[in-house]
């Protein structure tokens, strides 16, 4: 796993009701407790920790459901200065 994979982890794993081991790239975020508001929180954190602004247009149900598709909404974002 990469270094921005693991951070980005880290930072999901805040907003979501389990632990990292109950984490499956596949599983549905919101069984995990992932609900609108958290979303918000989830990208305004992700926005700070890796210094990107998360167009409004990936604010969807696809993209937030699963920790695999949130990933590939997020990794384009990050740019070679992304901060680590």
């Amino acid at each position: 796993m990469s270094a921005a994979r693991k951070a980005f982890r880290d930072v999901l794993l805040t907003h979501l009701t389990c632990e990292e081991a109950g984490l499956d790239r596949e599983v549905r975020l919101r069984t995990l407790g992932l609900n609108s508001m958290r979303a918000v929180d989830l990208v305004l954190d992700l926005e700070d920790r890796f210094g990107f602004a998360f167009p409004d247009d990936r604010f969807t149900d696809e993209n937030f459901a699963t920790e695999a598709s949130l990933w590939a909404a997020v990794e384009p974002l990050l740019g070679a200065g992304a901060r680590l």
